[in-house]
């Protein structure tokens, strides 16, 4: 893959372990609707983007289980349980242009990237610099001029809108919040 085409790669999962003996792997979704994975024909398997390397998808299908969705997934050229574990835990990356349309209202998190980050009030906190993912919920990292990065839960109760066709963020800031 040409340097052109990194940036059309986004992570959809992480693969974190064989399943079975025959090379099937299974990968934990990145996104809030596993489905997406299934009709996919070809991802690609790298610790980043520019180290991916191209993968058929022969079979997916998802499985459910007290820790959550998984996808089961076989890749031309991992055909046993020892091909699996010398990926390791790596990401799968897919193509934009093979991902599904987005439904109304729905975006990718990385287009929130470099958004304009508001208070309530119209006060300027910073650029949205990066997104963690935690267990709960994720948090925004907001880069402020001359501060500290901010720390902002991405919830209800602090994100009161997002607008990623203008690229701005409004927040709720509590005491203590931005300080």
């Amino acid at each position: 893959m040409d340097s052109s085409s990194w940036g059309n790669l986004l992570i959809v999962g992480q693969i974190v372990k064989a399943h079975g003996l025959k090379g099937e792997c299974k990968v934990v979704p990145e996104s809030d609707d596993p489905n997406r994975l299934l009709n996919l024909k070809r991802l690609w398997i790298g610790l980043t983007p520019q180290t991916a390397r191209p993968y058929k998808v022969e079979s997916a299908r998802l499985q459910t289980s007290k820790r959550g969705i998984t996808a089961l997934m076989r890749f031309s050229g991992i055909n046993t349980v020892n091909d699996v574990q010398a990926l390791g835990k790596l990401p799968v990356f897919a193509q934009l242009d093979d991902l599904p349309p987005l439904q109304p209202g729905e975006f990718f998190l990385h287009d929130l990237v470099g958004a304009a980050v508001v208070t309530d009030d119209g006060t300027p906190v910073g650029r949205l610099k990066d997104i963690l993912d935690t267990p709960s919920y994720d948090i925004y990292v907001v880069e402020r001029s001359g501060k500290q990065d901010a720390l902002i839960p991405a919830v209800p109760e602090f994100v009161m809108s997002t607008d990623v066709k203008i690229g701005r963020i409004i927040i709720r800031p509590v005491d203590g919040l931005l300080d």
